[in-house]
């Protein structure tokens, strides 16, 4: 994973258009094909920034994401798009994002089935944004929260290192990013099941190569719960070891409220973790400070 993928913007409109950009938000929308049109899509440009009116998202072949509006400002974003072919050297020093009336939208080969999942959910609008600090490679997310008014809220905040004074092809070339930080609250009232669920089982899909999603929730939780075990008492004091347990255990419904804090005394570098549930599960928990809290209803 490259370090610019960071980035809300660059992640939903990669890759861009080869063509001069008259129209910078137009341009780099419409050379995405994780972006796809519905009735009533439009792009406009804002101040500093892009809108996207009535788009699907697809983050897989079989599934995507319907929304409404999608908003992306930063610092002078537009002039940094017209010349984004160019590799410019200054990465937008702040930004903001904000996507609502999201709901989960199956690309199933049978109309029915789409449509009922489609209407029996309550849309979802999400928003965050990021500031950059070039000269310190200080990148801090700052409380991407996602709400629904039925189905509860989550939110995420994290903190990444990467290297001094990186410009964009330093960086789309291999630059590294670590995690130093990250802190995630969840309220859940059918949210993760929601929103998390298939996105994980997708991923889960591809990393495993199995059909079925349950195989791979369950490998997920009892390799997480293996490693969980065997952490010292110096990195999860055995209250948030037991929370921590207890939420593995009610996966893939989780109820009531969930937080997790976890501080790495060697920043974990996002670039070189592999597909595998295990790897992934081992090496997110081998260097953290841990402190979780869990309430089920």
């Amino acid at each position: 994973m490259r370090p610019f993928l960071l980035f809300p913007f660059l992640v939903l409109l990669a890759p861009f258009s080869a063509a001069a950009a008259e129209t910078p938000c137009a341009d780099l929308v419409n050379g995405s094909e994780a972006i796809q049109h519905r009735d009533g899509f439009a792009v406009s440009e804002l101040h500093d920034g892009c809108a996207v009116t009535n788009g699907l998202f697809k983050s897989g072949s079989r599934l995507g994401w319907t929304f409404e509006r999608a908003e992306m400002k930063g610092d002078d974003l537009v002039a940094f798009l017209k010349a984004i072919n160019t590799k410019p050297d200054n990465i937008p020093s702040w930004g903001r994002f904000s996507v609502e009336g999201i709901r989960f939208t199956p690309l199933l080969d049978n109309a029915f089935a789409n449509y009922i999942a489609t209407v029996q959910q309550w849309p979802m609008d999400i928003s965050g944004s990021f500031h950059f600090e070039p000269k310190d490679g200080y990148l801090d997310i700052q409380e991407m929260q996602l709400t629904n008014l039925r189905l509860g809220k989550a939110s995420l905040s994290a903190e990444f290192t990467l290297p001094k004074n990186s410009n964009v092809q330093a960086l789309a070339e291999g630059g590294s990013a670590g995690l130093t930080h990250l802190r995630f609250r969840l309220d859940n009232q059918g949210l993760f099941e929601g929103m998390a669920v298939p996105s994980l089982a997708s991923f889960l899909q591809q990393a495993g190569g199995s059909d079925d999603p349950a195989q791979g929730i369950n490998q997920l939780r009892d390799n997480a719960s293996t490693a969980l075990q065997i952490l010292p008492d110096s990195q999860i004091d055995a209250d948030s070891k037991k929370a921590l347990l207890r939420f593995l255990q009610d996966l893939p419904h989780p109820t009531g409220f969930f937080t997790l804090d976890l501080a790495f005394s060697k920043p974990l570098q996002i670039g070189s973790l592999g597909l595998d549930a295990t790897q992934l599960a081992q090496t997110a928990l081998a260097s953290a400070k841990i402190s979780v809290s869990y309430k089920a209803r």
